[in-house]
């Protein structure tokens, strides 16, 4: 599964949250204990190798390789890739803490904001150690720099009708943008799984997030755990679900 397709990933969550958000039953512990063990080997990979790498050492081993695009600065692979699992990380705490609410519990939000904490921390580690590594040409920051302004954009955008349903604005990455994303959707319910409103956002995705160079980098085997650990959350036979899940997404959640 290349990068560039946890974009589709992202897309698909929003889309059709309330599937997610109001199914009756408790997500079972597995599924949460998984997401947090899964998430925070992950943090602890990014962060070795960030640390690693702001240090001038190389990232040898083979497994810590996966992804990183050569001849490309590895700091840039890297960093496209926490920005775009940011796409997911962020929509997933959403989507998380909405069904709590829903629900009228408080039994994920912990967890899932915890994660959230960790991942907004190795972001901005990466993108600290992106302005700093001498190896970076202006064309790989403005690159990155293009990367993160397009997850942000959309990942506000995705989930501004949830943000504003269940009062959690400060997942956003800019509130005030969000909320104007917000104003500006003529239809403010969720919208048909059929709506030309989402086959234009999927269209407008692909062209940000293009398959080809960087990002048509394989993904890691932790992303690609907790992908289908995501997608596995959703019911499985839903209509919705089947319309918009392309091959190579069917193929991500059973793989």
């Amino acid at each position: 599964m290349k990068l560039a397709y946890l974009t589709e990933v992202a897309a698909l969550m929003a889309a059709h949250h309330l599937l997610f958000i109001e199914q009756s039953g408790e997500l079972p512990n597995q599924t949460i204990g998984d997401y947090y063990i899964r998430s925070r080997n992950r943090f602890n990979r990014w962060m070795r190798d960030l640390s690693d790498l702001e240090k001038g050492v190389a990232v040898s081993d083979p497994f810590r390789m996966l992804g990183l695009v050569a001849p490309r600065p590895a700091i840039r692979s890297l960093a496209e890739q926490i920005m775009i699992n940011e796409m997911i990380a962020r929509i997933w705490t959403v989507l998380l803490i909405a069904r709590d609410r829903h629900n009228g519990i408080d039994r994920v939000r912990p967890v899932a904001h915890n994660v959230f904490l960790g991942h907004l921390s190795v972001r901005h580690k990466a993108v600290s150690a992106c302005l700093n590594d001498q190896g970076m040409s202006q064309q790989d920051i403005v690159e990155v720099e293009r990367i993160r302004n397009a997850t942000e954009r959309w990942t506000d955008m995705l989930c501004c009708p949830m943000m504003n349903f269940y009062g959690l604005w400060q997942y956003a990455f800019d509130q005030d943008r969000a909320k104007q994303f917000l104003a500006d959707r003529a239809d403010q319910n969720s919208m048909s799984h059929q709506s030309q409103a989402w086959v234009l956002i999927l269209a407008g995705m692909r062209h940000s997030f293009p398959d080809t160079d960087g990002l048509a980098a394989p993904i890691h085997d932790d992303d690609r755990a907790i992908t289908r650990l995501i997608l596995s959350s959703f019911p499985e036979k839903a209509p919705e679900m089947a319309f918009w899940m392309s091959s190579r997404l069917r193929q991500a959640r059973q793989c």
